[in-house]
């Protein structure tokens, strides 16, 4: 059985599901890649986990922007993947463990329809992370809004992935076959029961993330500008978010990221991140906010009401200080 991307009649079924959520072309296309890049790293034999702003929008239905590059941990599972022994380690065995590792991810990625490639300046010096580029046929790179990229950007690493909750995913794509009873002609390529990092785990990187680089002014906006909307969203879905299971609230939480140096003490209220003034700098911001709105398909929040959502949360929420 062929893989839906493979029939020729698929550029009308693309067309027909654009229409159909009055989505551009290029975002159903890309989201199909994106969905079948995750189920194939699946199929492959890869133990995978998933975070980051695309697991927030395929994982929990929680964002409804397009975030365009899968934010991974690969472990190899069944697939013969060089062993790193160590993560952590600046050493030169275990830099070269990692180097391995990454520069036999794309022979072993196995995606059928594309071709991957290591982007190998994406890695730092000591190799703790890198990024793979999975090409896939674009027919409609002109609708991609000069926001997204005509490929799926694999992001891998070793960051926190627990606590997690599985989810099963499925494409624009994949809706429109179910709604045109189709679904069961093709290869069956949605992603089942995909280990994706809780949402909470999240909401503190992204606050982390901002409390860092605001200040900076040799951060672009354009490179944290999404975590606002996201971080607020996930504030606004608290109440119906899975249990953090072995953690007795999100304070705990946050207990054993500052334990294991994955985050800096939470931001206060008053952070200059969430707060801001007039200036040049919040002008960078807004207009990096304003310029994203391409890779959204949903109503959105402005930049103050995430501000003001983010304040209110971190002064209603117990969180420890040191």
């Amino acid at each position: 059985m062929n893989f839906v991307h493979d029939d020729p009649d698929f550029d009308d079924l693309l067309r027909i599901t654009a229409n159909q959520r009055r989505l551009s072309l290029g975002l159903v296309e890309k989201d199909y890649w994106v969905t079948h890049t995750l189920w194939a790293l699946h199929a492959t034999g890869f133990e995978v986990w998933f975070k980051g702003g695309t697991s927030l929008s395929k994982g929990f239905s929680l964002i409804h922007r397009f975030s365009e590059d899968l934010d991974l941990k690969l472990d190899p599972g069944t697939v013969a993947l060089p062993a790193v022994s160590n993560w952590k380690s600046e050493g030169t065995q275990a830099t070269s463990q990692r180097r391995a590792y990454f520069e036999a991810l794309p022979t072993l990625a196995c995606v059928p329809g594309t071709s991957a490639v290591l982007d190998t300046d994406s890695a730092d010096k000591h190799w703790f992370q890198a990024n793979v580029r999975v090409s896939y046929p674009a027919r409609h790179r002109g609708d991609l809004g000069g926001v997204l990229r005509p490929f799926v950007l694999l992001e891998v690493g070793n960051a926190r992935v627990t606590p997690f909750v599985r989810r099963d995913m499925q494409s624009f794509v994949h809706d429109e076959l179910m709604r045109l009873g189709q679904l069961d002609d093709f290869a069956d390529n949605r992603p089942k029961e995909v280990r994706c990092v809780h949402p909470l785990v999240t909401l503190l990187e992204k606050l982390d993330a901002l409390q860092r680089h605001v200040p900076r002014a040799d951060r672009e906006p354009a490179s944290f500008v999404r975590h606002y909307e996201d971080a607020a969203l996930i504030i606004a879905a608290e109440a119906t978010l899975p249990s953090l299971l072995d953690y007795p609230d999100v304070g705990a939480l946050v207990t054993e990221m500052r334990k294991q140096k994955q985050i800096a003490p939470p931001p206060r209220p008053d952070s200059l991140a969430f707060s801001l003034q007039p200036g040049a700098r919040t002008k960078a911001i807004r207009d990096a906010f304003a310029a994203i709105q391409p890779m959204f398909w949903g109503p959105r929040m402005t930049l103050d009401e995430a501000t003001d959502s983010i304040r209110a949360w971190l002064e209603r929420t117990p969180l420890p200080s040191g």
